[in-house]
């Protein structure tokens, strides 16, 4: 008899790349812990080898990202220099969200947004920073 054993990651997210931006979808009540920061991780960098897309995070009410999991998240983003954008139309989730940006100080691109429009809009504008930056001097 085949025994089952529940997966040992259970993702709280959803991750997907479109039009050259990584989005991500954090369920409602999720509760991020570092092992499954460090999986995220682990996929953006599958669907973004360069690792210079943005990351659009979608962050439901309710949710927690754990201390350690906000840590290494500043330090792979830091590192690699994925522009970030945080969706959260629920206030106190966007309230962490702020709270990390000015306790953290990301060294990445990093805006917090209450409409999603607003936060592609931002996204779409560093894909284009980013075009323009590695376009050749035309004047030369």
């Amino acid at each position: 008899m085949l025994a089952w054993e529940m997966p040992v990651f259970g993702p709280p997210f959803e991750l997907w790349k479109e039009n050259g931006i990584l989005h991500m979808a954090l369920a409602q009540g999720a509760s991020v812990r570092i092992r499954d920061m460090k999986e995220f991780v682990r996929l953006v960098a599958a669907l973004d080898p360069a690792g210079t897309a943005p990351v659009l995070m979608e962050l439901a009410p309710d949710v927690v990202v754990e201390e350690p999991a906000r840590q290494l998240l500043r330090r792979v983003c830091g590192a690699q220099g994925h522009a970030v954008a945080i969706i959260a139309a629920d206030p106190t989730v966007r309230g962490q969200a702020e709270m990390f940006k000015h306790v953290e100080r990301p060294a990445f691109p990093f805006r917090v947004f209450a409409l999603r429009e607003q936060a592609t809009r931002w996204a779409r504008e560093r894909c284009q920073l980013k075009v323009l930056k590695e376009a050749p001097d035309l004047d030369r």
